[in-house]
């Protein structure tokens, strides 16, 4: 017996007429009766005697019909959780980014990923990926120098430089670019080492010149930064695309020579699958870092 005959038999098995089966099944009356047939001269038994309108089974289809109760159970509970999944589906992809992403990177991929005119619904959420990962309230994190952490699977999408952000006024800005030598001559503005990874990243450049990394301002987030310099000075160190996306009116950027670039992640709960949507995505993102990657190594 095949599936399609054992749907047929136990809706025969269930209601006990042909008419009913056929109803249920969405198919004739006449249909239910030839497939019956069929199965019973495919089977060598009889499964039904007719008695009047009524089909009274068999010693021989009693004894399938209790084989196969697991089969129609499991096949009740996938119809039960049929409609679960496709709201599942449906549900917009949801992501969690760093402020500095959603400003000067997400765009051009929700556009190619088929955003345009929000043809397609988002949940954008602009906080920690990570801790919005953790509690199952984004799908994908996107976040710049993210260290590997074993319960993420991470995929590189990108690059950006950092740079150096000063007031106008700054004895640094009349340079074209910057070392880390002679910015440690001024007060940094900048993150946290032990909790932010960007922090982290910034902290290694200094100290593989033999400089200490002691900020004189510490803040959560890139545009942070840039309000406090343009506040009180100092040099603030940011991401290229903040630096280019920011209002910087009295501020001036510059490159940072000896400070390597840092690599945009997006990550997602490892050994989790990933609804359709959301794979979809998460192939949008990945595109993106290899065309960027074949620039690099094209530009090399």
């Amino acid at each position: 017996m095949n599936l399609r005959e054992m749907e047929l038999f136990g809706t025969l098995m269930r209601v006990g007429t042909t008419t009913e089966t056929a109803k249920l099944l969405g198919i004739s009356q006449p249909s239910v009766s030839a497939q019956l047939k069929r199965l019973e001269a495919n089977l060598g038994v009889s499964l039904f005697h007719r008695t009047g309108n009524r089909l009274e089974a068999t010693r021989e289809a009693n004894e399938l019909f209790a084989l196969s109760a697991p089969i129609f159970s499991t096949y009740a509970q996938v119809r039960a959780r049929l409609p679960a999944l496709r709201n599942a589906a449906a549900r917009p992809v949801a992501i969690s980014a760093t402020p500095a992403l959603v400003e000067g990177f997400l765009g051009p991929i929700l556009i190619r990923a088929g955003y345009q005119n929000w043809r397609k619904r988002l949940i954008l959420r602009v906080n920690s990926p990570e801790e919005d990962l953790r509690e199952g309230v984004a799908d994908i994190g996107l976040q710049m120098a993210f260290p590997p952490k074993a319960e993420f699977q991470s995929h590189e999408i990108g690059t950006s430089t950092l740079v150096a952000v000063l007031r106008d006024d700054h004895p640094l800005a009349p340079r074209s670019e910057l070392f880390c030598a002679a910015m440690q001559k001024y007060p940094l503005v900048c993150y946290n080492a032990d909790w932010s990874p960007m922090g982290a990243t910034i902290r290694a450049a200094f100290e593989a010149q033999g400089l200490s990394y002691d900020p004189a301002c510490i803040v959560p987030y890139c545009a942070n930064v840039c309000d406090m310099v343009r506040a009180c000075g100092g040099v603030g160190i940011v991401d290229a695309m903040t630096a280019h996306e920011y209002a910087m009116q009295g501020l001036t950027a510059r490159r940072i020579v000896d400070m390597p670039p840092v690599t945009i992640l997006a990550f997602h709960r490892r050994n989790e699958p990933l609804s359709a949507p959301v794979r979809d995505f998460l192939s949008h993102l990945t595109h993106a870092g290899s065309a960027a990657g074949r620039k690099a190594r094209a530009e090399g």
